[in-house]
């Protein structure tokens, strides 16, 4: 990670003075034409469209607050480019984010799919490249992806500092802006239409938690219901007033989960939801598994469904494969899986990278439910988590879903067991996300601390033009929780106290190696042929 960190910083620093004697990115002349033909731009866009055209270093930082319309710029940076010469392609950390990219009329894929690609041969052209949601980016992620560019490439960061963090080691976003990357900046909202809410986004955007947390009180905004069930309860209820324009965000999948249900149930009662249900098999993350975790072969359960990211030439699996765990050897850590073909294949989970591990779980669906992907179905041409909206079920099980880009889609649950119900989403899930008002669900009680943190706040609060509301167990303890600091640490920082470091994880106890139960004994079939 020191290394990375230094390589990170370095082509930075070498980009910043050859930019000494570099030319602008744009010419005079076209940058003038092309910001007189969009007066849209308040100053503060036209400014930073400005910096960004007038730069000469190799890698630029784009810093905005949430809400202030970075979508919109980058898309008359994106014209003005072009028009001098540039190819321009965009890639994000997520597919949501990658989507939301795309809206300024930009090439854009993941950055995971960038990477995975590989290098590409230098033909000398000049190319743009606009990584977007670039706090969401892994050092390990932006080391492999500036160590690949060529002499005549130029790179803008685009993000927001204040917002989530990587789930992954590492802040290059932050770290190169403290190293001395010229970085534009773009700090007056426009997404919130009211006024007062503005105020607490401009104030969460500050750091000042505790003072937001009072103006939403001021406001009418926080509603305390310390019981559990009142609580889903109250947040149904408030989403089926105007389930069109309200997003629900939950810091945790468990109870996200609980409100997607509440919300179903709650919308068919209101007849918005049809009552002909449709029970279907569907895979759901174990999210208890972290990266180094799934290199331990004692942390995988049996009946577990893996999925395949990466071809292995070791073991023989090919990218986009399915396969159930059958059995775990922890002394050996060695893992056997079936796949779908009935073969068994056994190996040191060490030596196979790319693998999300799921378990089944039987979710109920009617016409009128909003649906959301939890993978990308490549087939379908869907993103991770794209969200739809269920027009009918067909006797053989299929989906007829109306995506929210339009598209009607025919869907097979049982070869994309990827789907839960879209009302509510995670902090995570939302960054980027707009809707006229954003319900949050904040228990101070959650086991997982982590996830009530600031950026938590920031990020769900301000994904709301109109209004957010607020519903928490206890008042009391709101500004604590949420004013709880979830900040990375670089390798590099000196300040880090040995309390603060990581504990090691103990050594786990060997367990004995589990067989595969007959196939009566199993649970239901995926219907992708496992």
């Amino acid at each position: 990670m020191l290394r990375m960190e230094r390589e990170i910083v370095t082509r930075m620093q070498e980009g910043n003075q050859r930019g000494h004697s570099d030319p602008m990115l744009v010419s005079p002349q076209v940058r003038l034409a092309t910001e007189d033909r969009h007066q849209e731009l308040n100053a503060a866009q036209r400014q930073a469209v400005d910096e960004v055209f007038l730069s000469r270093e190799k890698i630029v930082g784009f810093d905005g607050v949430a809400g202030a319309g970075k979508t919109t710029t980058l898309a008359v940076i994106r014209e003005g480019v072009e028009a001098q010469g540039y190819t321009v392609e965009g890639f994000a950390p997520t597919s949501r984010a990658a989507q939301k990219l795309a809206e300024a009329d930009i090439q854009t894929s993941t950055l995971q799919k960038h990477l995975t690609l590989g290098a590409k041969p230098d033909t000398g052209a000049q190319r743009l490249y606009v990584l977007d949601e670039s706090s969401l980016a892994s050092t390990q992620q932006m080391h492999e992806f500036v160590t690949r560019l060529h002499p005549n490439d130029r790179v803008l960061l685009v993000g927001d500092r204040r917002q989530h963090e990587a789930v992954e080691a590492g802040r290059p976003f932050a770290q190169l802006q403290q190293a001395g990357m010229r970085t534009v900046k773009l700090e007056e909202i426009v997404r919130q239409k009211d006024p007062e809410l503005k105020q607490v986004v401009e104030q969460l955007a500050r750091g000042q938690v505790v003072e937001a947390v009072q103006s939403l009180e001021r406001q009418g905004r926080v509603h305390e219901i310390k019981g559990h069930e009142d609580r889903i309860a109250a947040i149904a209820k408030e989403y089926a007033k105007s389930p069109g324009s309200t997003l629900v965000v939950s810091p945790d999948n468990r109870s996200r989960a609980e409100i997607n249900e509440r919300i179903h149930a709650e919308l068919q009662g209101r007849g918005v939801v049809s009552k002909e249900e449709h029970r279907i098999q569907t895979l759901v993350p174990r999210q208890d598994l972290t990266g180094p975790e799934r290199t331990w072969a004692e942390r995988y359960a049996f009946n577990d469904v893996l999925r395949y990211s990466r071809t292995s030439k070791e073991t023989g699996i090919e990218r986009g494969e399915y396969a159930r765990v059958k059995s775990t050897d922890a002394e050996k850590n060695l893992l056997t899986v079936v796949r779908a073909d009935g073969t068994e294949r056994t190996y040191d989970p060490r030596r196979q990278q790319g693998v999300s591990v799921y378990r089944e779980q039987e979710k109920v669906f009617s016409p009128g439910d909003r649906i959301q992907f939890t993978a990308p179905a490549n087939d379908l041409k869907i993103a991770n988590r794209e969200l739809g909206t269920v027009e009918a079920i067909g006797q053989d099980g299929r989906l007829s879903l109306k995506m929210d880009g339009g598209r009607s889609l025919s869907v097979d649950p049982r070869e994309h067991p990827h789907l839960d119900h879209g009302y509510a989403v995670t902090s995570h899930s939302s960054q980027g996300q707009t809707a006229d008002r954003v319900l949050i669900h904040v228990d101070t009680d959650l086991g997982a601390k982590d996830l009530l943190n600031s950026r938590m706040a920031y990020v769900a609060v301000s994904r709301g033009q109109w209004d957010a509301q607020l519903f928490t167990n206890d008042r009391e303890k709101l500004e604590a929780a949420l004013g709880h600091d979830v900040s990375h640490s670089s390798a590099h920082a000196p300040e880090m106290k040995p309390e603060q470091k990581q504990e090691q994880k103990p050594e786990q106890a060997i367990a004995p190696q589990r067989e595969i139960a007959p196939r009566h004994e199993q649970g239901p079939n995926l219907g992708i042929h496992l």
